[in-house]
């Protein structure tokens, strides 16, 4: 089998990708080990965040506004071409202080937040309560973030590959690709069982195990894998009006009601089991939050492994010192946030195009030297 392209993973990431890259008219086959989406894509809440932290990377920071901007356009050309919804609406965010040495970091948060450009406004407990009713009365202060959004990221991925899959792609679920085909300096293809599958140029897009192409490229690709959990509560009666996050952790109601708490940060290798320390950590966030949860019913409990790096900054180019394989992998927690970007971006670099953002700052070789 010849391809023009191939990418490995269906995540968020590797189906935007292909979406681009088929609206460009490039032969496409995306491969995943398990479903669309069924990595961390589906283990993710869905926010889509316009409030960048100072302490993220600048270019990491420019990625997620633009990403951002370019989602209200991104969902009606899906809804137009597959006939899906993707869930994206507005949800604006709370961001609570319940202690008092909270409070000055906030409002430094804000102050930094406000001289980027970010619509943010400083709430009092008695506006914050107004707001969502809700929360904790022992709430001290707020950040509110107005334009913020949310969608369902699992029927994104779906979205993604079901339009690609109309313009000319194809996607194999359930296929794992074992090896990397190569000529010298070329990565020509990918192995699956006898199978060798020919392409022009591969993207590895397969989120925390990005890692595992290192032995076959002689060059040791810095992702790893960070666990997060989740639970989901349901209540009797309405959702919360916002997100409502903290220090600690967040809380948002999806569109079936159901309520998500998250989400922990742990470093425990490939192992995505949640555990009852982390379920008990959320079970433990959601009524300090907001009180009547504790009255909650608990439905489901998960685990996702989001692709981290050292610097936390992506990986989005060539691999140096190889010919036809190019990395987009190292996301972190922005894996949604970040991949209609990370699409346009990566169609934009195998065309030999100028980017419509810098990208020098996400180049794999700022990590690489291959070993001779």
């Amino acid at each position: 089998m010849i391809s023009d392209l191939i990418v490995v993973g269906a995540g968020a990431i590797g189906t935007s990708i292909a979406y681009q890259l088929a609206k460009a008219g490039v032969g496409v086959t995306v491969f995943d080990r398990g479903q669309v989406g069924g990595g961390a894509t589906g283990a993710s809440a869905g926010m889509i965040q316009i409030n960048p932290d100072r302490a993220a990377p600048a270019a990491v920071s420019a990625l997620a506004l633009e990403s951002a901007r370019l989602f209200p356009a991104l969902a009606a050309e899906l809804r137009e071409r597959t006939g899906v919804d993707v869930g994206y609406r507005q949800s604006p965010l709370l961001h609570i202080a319940l202690q008092a040495e909270e409070e000055p970091i906030l409002r430094a948060h804000r102050g930094w937040q406000a001289d980027h450009g970010v619509a943010v406004s400083w709430l009092d407990r008695t506006a914050a309560l107004d707001l969502e009713p809700g929360l904790n009365p022992d709430v001290r202060a707020a950040l509110y973030y107005p334009n913020d959004h949310q969608l369902l990221p699992l029927v994104l991925a779906q979205a993604l590959a079901r339009a690609a899959v109309d313009l000319g792609a194809v996607v194999r679920e359930g296929t794992g690709v074992d090896r990397l085909l190569t000529e010298g300096d070329r990565v020509v293809g990918v192995g699956i069982g006898g199978e060798r599958v020919l392409a022009g140029e591969v993207v590895i897009a397969n989120g925390a195990w990005a890692s595992s192409w290192s032995d076959a490229l002689h060059t040791p690709i810095p992702v790893r894998p960070v666990r997060g959990q989740m639970v989901a509560l349901r209540t009797i009666g309405t959702g919360l009006r916002h997100v409502v996050s903290s220090l600690q952790g967040y809380l948002i109601t999806k569109a079936d009601g159901a309520t998500y708490v998250g989400t922990t940060v742990e470093e425990a290798g490939f192992d995505a089991r949640p555990t009852a320390a982390g379920i008990a950590a959320l079970l433990a966030l959601a009524p300090r939050l907001v009180p009547r949860l504790a009255d909650a019913t608990f439905t489901a409990a998960w685990a996702g492994l989001r692709p981290g790096t050292a610097d936390g900054r992506p990986l989005i180019g060539r691999i140096p010192g190889w010919q036809g394989v190019t990395l987009a992998a190292g996301h972190f927690r922005d894996g949604i946030l970040l991949a209609p970007i990370t699409g346009e971006l990566v169609a934009d670099l195998l065309a030999n195009r100028r980017p419509r953002l810098p990208v020098d700052d996400l180049d794999p070789g700022r990590f690489f030297v291959r070993a001779a």
